[in-house]
């Protein structure tokens, strides 16, 4: 069987839990080399730990997409391990239950942390990583994890709502300006997927006040799983995906059809 993407190499933040594990499991069974950027550098050392078998390539970056520095550093720690950057996908965010305040609870901290992490990295880390696919030539795919909340309003998540809709017009806006040099800018919209994060994110929800009328109900009948959302994320890094660019792919199991 070939594997068009096999030898490329893969920055994937939040690449350590959740649906960034899976994507990363993904990526390197497709044959890419992949840089798994986590918070600190013991969580990057347990997921590379996890993660890397004889037949898969995986290296680990530890630093907070909070601070901007952190951004530059995770694309040049790709760079610096495989000698490129092909593919990056921004999976690192602040979600599950860190995510929810209402709004006239949400304090600046809050607001802060979600804008920094879910928005503000994304951003910094596709500028960096397009600026080396551009010097290196042969153009690159950029993958932005959104989220259904960028489409359908959630209870007590105004800001974390806010912040992937910026994400997907950060997608259009850049896949505008990248195409010329080959690089696509696509973003995966999940809906309900079971991960640690937000496995009881509709008990939290109702802890924290919420009235409980606005379920996420899915008409394929079941939780979406990280591997749902990693074969989507495959298939836009791959060659068949190549006339796919400014746009978001929705896997929800039907959760907006209604």
């Amino acid at each position: 069987m070939t594997r068009p993407l096999a030898g490329s190499a893969a920055l994937v933040t939040g690449g350590g839990t959740g649906i960034g594990r899976a994507v990363t499991e993904a990526l390197a069974d497709a044959g890419v080399r992949v840089m798994v950027a986590q918070r600190t550098g013991h969580e990057a050392r347990e997921a590379v730990a996890l993660l890397r078998t004889p037949d898969r390539t995986v290296e680990g970056f530890g630093g907070d997409l909070g601070d901007p520095r952190a951004c530059t550093d995770a694309v040049a720690a790709c760079v610096a391990a495989f000698g490129r950057i092909d593919i990056l996908v921004n999976g690192a965010a602040v979600t599950g239950p860190t995510a929810i305040a209402a709004m006239l609870d949400a304090d600046d901290d809050h607001i802060d942390r979600l804008v920094d992490i879910n928005l503000k990295a994304p951003a910094r880390c596709l500028r960096e990583a397009a600026r080396h696919m551009r010097d290196q030539g042969g153009g690159g795919v950029i993958v932005n994890i959104s989220s259904v909340a960028a489409h359908a309003a959630q209870e007590l998540a105004p800001v974390y709502a806010a912040t992937k809709g910026g994400l997907e017009a950060l997608t259009r806006g850049a896949a505008l300006d990248l195409a010329p040099l080959g690089i696509r800018v696509v973003a995966v919209a999940p809906g309900d997927i079971d991960t640690a994060a937000s496995h009881d994110i509709v008990e939290e929800t109702l802890d924290r006040g919420g009235s409980g009328r606005y379920r996420f109900v899915t008409p394929l009948g079941r939780r979406g799983a990280p591997e749902d959302i990693a074969a989507a994320v495959r298939f836009l890094c791959s060659p068949e995906a190549g006339f796919i660019t400014g746009t978001t792919l929705v896997v929800d199991g039907g959760f907006l059809a209604y």
